[in-house]
């Protein structure tokens, strides 16, 4: 099963001054074109600035730079000829520059792209390669950076992004080691050639439907592997139409070349997608001419099958119609393979699956934390191609609830909380129920809301976290409140922030959820000493100027010097000039740091730096005034 896809690869040409913005190209074959070059070149590197080795840049710069991270030095190659296999700069290689010029073209013809590429082959009358290396010529010229070897060269262009591209007379060229060479070629110019591929796939079966339907054309003697992506000389067209159809579809190429084809049907379906490789079929196309060709495939019985589900929920009251969902479990060995999706709108819900058995659950969730209230569980077995309709009914549940609060035990004098996350598991997801987890429910810092509760803005430091949702009244800082929990065991876990950091309880607390009551608790957490100092203060800028600028406040692990600091932790201002800054235990140099901006000079100020002994746990205060010169 293979889908297709629009391999598109934007490259900036810098040529003389000013950008092109162009689609990187397939290359050459036979007589008959590099193929598309908007459909190909997945995975080309792009070398560093002023190197002539980028998919991008050669060809534009006029560097002869062959340094590129990664790459074969070559500019738009996927890594075949030449490469060295590993990062840095390429050793050892050639340069070849010249022009590139279409000639006998109508008056105002414009191609989209043009250029030259090469295949390691002494022979330039041998058919072309499937990985081609290749420069875009942005204003004429062109330069690659090859491995020494022998090579054929071809001047090319497109008429479009998403055409063929026709070549010049190919020449035979030797590369050496640090060696430039200059081989200017031209490129005939030639009526291009259109293509109409009517595409049937037979043997659907019944209520299978065809959503769309594509075509690679790759040149005679360039292999196609349809488990792979097609090689940089082939193009691939698709059609899609608004509605599946059973009926044939129409897929047309433009711009392409003359000369022999062959031509690869695929197709797609609910089930998903297949490319015909046991039926091509031979294509000529003619220049200035529409070749009219039918291709036929054979409908491949797909790995995976279809689940459509329908969940209701009983029971429930008047007008309850809750967003509603189902899981698929696969089991594998010892590992579960499970999928998920919600719908929040009326109608089945799909699911593509693999061949075999399956656990299908139904589920609504509950607001306000959306946690997933399950049915009981149906074992199914899922055909390839075929589609299982199901109807789940989830019993409607009267759920229960959580109130309480939080305590750190053995809190030093001077530490307060600034916000605590409450995490709620039904027991079983710790265990047993792969997708028990879509239960688990997560409260913020007081009373419940959807996803986060509200914050008790009174017990909040200035910097701390603040709910999005309106305090609820009389709610604390480290109250529980969580309403909407099936009943049964339910496992808290609580982390809580202070000015030192945040900090993460390793045991959980159960607590039992009875329908339709509310449970209090009182959750102990101990308190866990720091690993962190904290430095707080004020930073002031002298005489701060009028255009824009920003300071900060940085610390380093040694004595800052000019333009280095080991280390570097910084911290960002408030609007009112404090700043925060946890730090490790141990010696730090701490200091304000100011950036102002006239056009592109950017200058950077420092204070003095006071030398802090960090300790764990221990809070200091350090202010600076920056002097701007």
């Amino acid at each position: 099963m293979k889908r297709w896809r629009k391999q598109i690869r934007l490259a900036m040409i810098a040529v003389a001054g000013f950008v092109l913005l162009v689609t990187v190209l397939p290359q050459v074959a036979s007589g008959i074109g590099l193929g598309s070059l908007a459909n190909r070149l997945d995975g080309t590197s792009t070398c560093s600035s002023g190197s002539s080795g980028s998919s991008g840049s050669s060809g534009s710069s006029g560097s002869s730079s062959s340094c590129c991270s990664g790459s074969s030095g070559s500019s738009g190659s996927s890594g075949s000829s030449g490469s060295s296999g590993s990062s840095g700069c390429v050793a050892g290689l050639g340069t070849v520059t010249g022009t590139v010029a279409v000639t006998g073209a109508p008056v105002g013809f414009s191609p989209a792209v043009v250029g030259a590429g090469v295949c390691p082959e002494p022979d330039p009358g041998a058919a072309l390669c499937a990985d081609p290396e290749f420069a875009l010529a942005g204003n004429g010229s062109y330069s690659l950076s090859l491995a020494p070897g022998s090579y054929a060269l071809w001047g090319f262009y497109e008429t479009s992004l998403d055409s063929g591209a026709f070549l010049g007379t190919p020449q035979a060229i030797t590369v050496e080691s640090g060696g430039t060479q200059v081989v200017n070629t031209t490129v005939p110019y030639a009526k291009p050639a259109s293509v109409n591929a009517t595409l049937t796939v037979t043997g659907l079966p019944p209520g299978v439907l065809i959503t769309s339907a594509t075509v690679t054309l790759c040149p005679v003697g360039i292999t196609y592997d349809p488990s792979a992506q097609p090689p940089l000389p082939c193009a691939t067209s698709g059609q899609y139409p608004s509605t599946p159809t059973s009926g044939p579809l129409v897929v047309s190429f433009t711009g392409l070349p003359h000369g022999q084809w062959t031509a690869y049907p695929g197709y797609c379906t609910q089930f998903g997608c297949a490319t015909g490789a046991a039926a091509p079929k031979s294509v000529v196309t003619t220049a200035g001419h529409t070749t009219m060709v039918k291709l036929s495939t054979p409908f491949q019985v797909p790995q995976d099958g279809l689940l459509s589900a329908t969940v209701t929920v009983s029971g429930g009251p008047s007008g309850f119609a809750p967003p509603t969902g189902i899981d698929a479990c696969q089991l594998s060995g010892l590992d579960s393979i499970c999928e998920g999706v919600s719908s929040y709108g009326s109608g089945p819900t799909t699911m593509l699956l693999n061949d075999g058995t399956w656990e299908i659950t139904g589920y609504y969730t509950a607001s306000p934390f959306g946690n997933a209230i399950e049915g009981p569980p149906e074992l199914v077995t899922i055909q390839g191609g075929l589609t299982t309709n199901l109807v789940f009914d989830v019993p409607y549940q009267v759920l229960g609830g959580i109130t309480g609060t939080i305590k750190i035990s053995g809190l030093p004098a001077g530490v307060h909380p600034t916000g605590y996350s409450v995490n709620a598991c039904p027991s079983d997801a710790l265990g047993g129920n792969p997708l028990a987890f879509l239960s688990c429910v997560y409260e913020y810092s007081g009373s419940a809301g959807y996803s986060y509760g509200a914050a008790d803005i009174k017990r909040f430091g200035r910097n701390a976290h603040r709910g999005s949702l309106k305090r609820a009244t009389g709610a604390k800082l480290n109250s529980i409140d969580l309403p909407t929990l099936t009943p049964g065991p339910w496992v808290i876990t609580v982390s809580y922030t202070t000015q030192y950091g945040t900090f993460f309880s390793a045991v959980g607390t159960t607590v039992n959820v009875t329908a339709g009551g509310t449970t209090k608790a009182k959750v102990v957490v101990p308190y866990q000493a720091p690993q962190e100092g904290l430095v707080t203060g004020t930073v002031k800028v002298d005489n701060a100027p009028d255009g824009a600028f920003n300071a900060q406040v940085r610390a380093c692990s040694s004595a800052p010097t000019a333009g280095t600091c080991t280390d570097e932790v910084d911290a960002a201002l408030s609007q009112t000039g404090t700043y925060q800054l946890p730090l490790f235990a141990g010696t730090w140099w701490v200091q304000g740091e100011s950036y102002s901006y006239a056009g592109v000079t950017t200058q950077v100020v420092t204070s003095a730096a006071k030398q802090i002994a960090v300790v764990a746990g221990v809070h200091y205060k350090a202010n600076f005034v920056i002097p701007l010169l």
